[in-house]
């Protein structure tokens, strides 16, 4: 492809630039060419992809958006070892080196064993299916929603909208959030001058209409589990149920937001006011000579 200059009128008009000037447009070539492959390669894979989620149930879906995520980052990286050798062999007219130490040789050479590392460490996440695009996951005390899986790297992004990049090797302890059920445990205090058959009846109706509302994702129906604790102001009153993976926040929100209502209406309270009063004022009164 280079033979399209004249060769000799170049090297007349150079003169002793012509071979670093030579080598700084090839060099130019060769990364433009695999920046534009690793572009439009990736946008490919990734309607590949797509276009399978159509042909698969919603289950695997994740599977699939992990599996493109890999895919992705082991075509990368594959242009960018072709692009790096044919620099190092055709620029830098290295071909001999690469012949008798080898591209794996080399990289160890320039210090690259924690990027091995981090590829190895990559690869034992996927097979072993430790989490997948989409799951929520707690990675060393960072917690966020898994964006991206690469062969270097694992990409996280928090609640807030903080962004994570963690190499594959630095990942030692993984909890993942959202494979099974979840638990819905919600603590309702309730006064000890209340009712507890009527409190029991509020919630017992607060629980039938979360069910209702939330049929699709509940597992395990939510129940009055009863009283299990009894603290200075007031009893607790605990129920509980199970949901699908990220669906129980939703849940016990909704279950609070009734339980309040119920309450209301039914004039329970949830703590005894006049004892909480008096609570707070007997400093005061503590405090003065008899």
């Amino acid at each position: 492809m280079w033979d399209i200059f004249d060769e000799a009128f170049l090297k007349q008009y150079l003169g002793k630039l012509y071979t670093p000037v030579i080598g700084a447009l090839k060099i130019i070539i060769i990364v433009a060419v695999s920046i534009i492959l690793v572009k439009v390669g990736s946008i490919l894979i990734r309607k590949l992809f797509e276009r399978q989620k159509t042909l698969k149930f919603n289950k695997d879906i994740k599977k699939i958006d992990t599996v493109s995520s890999l895919t992705v980052s082991v075509f990368k990286y594959a242009i960018y070892l072709i692009g790096g050798t044919a620099i190092l062999s055709d620029v830098f007219k290295l071909k001999s080196v690469l012949a008798a130490a080898g591209v794996g040789g080399i990289a160890v050479g320039l210090g690259a064993q924690s990027l091995i590392k981090d590829v190895i460490s990559g690869f034992f996440v996927i097979m072993e299916d430790q989490f997948s695009v989409g799951d929520l996951i707690t990675l060393d005390g960072l917690t966020g929603t898994v964006e991206e899986i690469g062969l270097r790297v694992t990409r996280l992004r928090n609640s807030n909208g903080d962004f994570y990049i963690i190499p594959n090797g630095e990942i030692k302890k993984v909890i993942n959030h959202v494979r099974g059920n979840k638990a819905v445990i919600v603590d309702v205090p309730i006064a000890y001058s209340t009712d507890v058959e009527k409190a029991f009846d509020a919630a017992q109706r607060t629980c039938e209409k979360v069910l209702e509302e939330f049929r699709s994702v509940i597992v395990e129906k939510p129940e009055v589990q009863g009283i299990t604790n009894m603290g200075d102001r007031n009893m607790t009153l605990r129920i509980f149920a199970r949901t699908l993976p990220n669906e129980q926040w939703a849940v016990e929100r909704r279950i609070r937001r009734l339980i309040k209502d119920e309450f209301d209406r039914e004039n329970i309270e949830f703590f005894d006011r006049d004892r909480f009063l008096f609570n707070r004022r007997a400093p005061e009164g503590g405090g003065q000579d008899g």
